[in-house]
């Protein structure tokens, strides 16, 4: 049933069966080491996990330098209607450009 259920999408479902059989083939065919292959993984795990990190900071890196210049706090109450019009000019000044 699980199988059946990787096979009906089958992108992911080879994938998986070509990828696991990769692996067996590495073990019984080359004579890698159940130690090795999963010290391998374990690289490979961690490799991935510092990528993604890495991405996300500089995705909030460059998400911070597109915000740098806007004015992001809400108008209240308490501003008058001189600083109403000036946000409202500084923000159609930023949409022209």
């Amino acid at each position: 049933m699980i199988l059946h259920r990787l096979l009906k999408h089958r992108g992911l479902g080879v994938n998986l069966i070509a990828g696991f059989s990769f692996l067996m083939l590495a073990v019984y065919g080359w004579g890698l080491g159940w130690d090795e292959l999963g010290d391998y993984l374990l690289v490979i795990l961690i490799c991935l996990i510092a990528l993604i990190g890495f991405a996300a900071l500089l995705g909030c890196l460059l998400r911070k330098w597109m915000n740098r210049g806007k004015r992001t706090y809400p108008i209240t109450k308490t501003d008058t209607k001189d600083d109403i019009k000036n946000q409202n000019n500084d923000s159609q000044d930023v949409k022209r450009d």
